[in-house]
């Protein structure tokens, strides 16, 4: 899978892309916020799109998401988040992308496949 990573902070950024290359996957871009991410989702055209929820300044993942879903609605959009309220789920869900709890590694594995 050719993958988009935004996260913002550099250690939970550096797990993610070395459990995911390790799985495999093709890293073609990673974003410190969500403006980020959606440009390069644009121009890149990945299979799947990891956002944190929470990146400031700028948008927030579910903002992002709900606009990478209306621009590129074939391409899987995971939120992976320490932020466990149910309206985010609600609104992931919502919106048609997936939301799962940070540091679920596992469960983000079988996500992106």
């Amino acid at each position: 899978m050719r993958i988009v990573v935004a996260e913002n902070d550099p250690d939970a950024l550096e797990l993610l892309l070395v459990d995911l290359r390790f799985e495999g996957h093709d890293i073609v871009g990673t974003a410190a916020d969500g403006e980020t991410a959606f440009e390069l989702c644009r121009r890149l055209h990945p299979d799947v799109c990891i956002l944190d929820f929470r990146m400031p300044p700028g948008p927030n993942g579910l903002a992002t998401a709900a606009r990478l879903r209306a621009a590129q609605p074939a391409m899987r959009v995971v939120i992976y988040s320490n932020y466990m309220q149910g309206w985010i789920r609600d609104q992931a869900r919502a919106i048609g992308v997936r939301f799962l709890v940070k540091g679920n590694l596992q469960a983000l594995r079988q996500a992106v496949k």
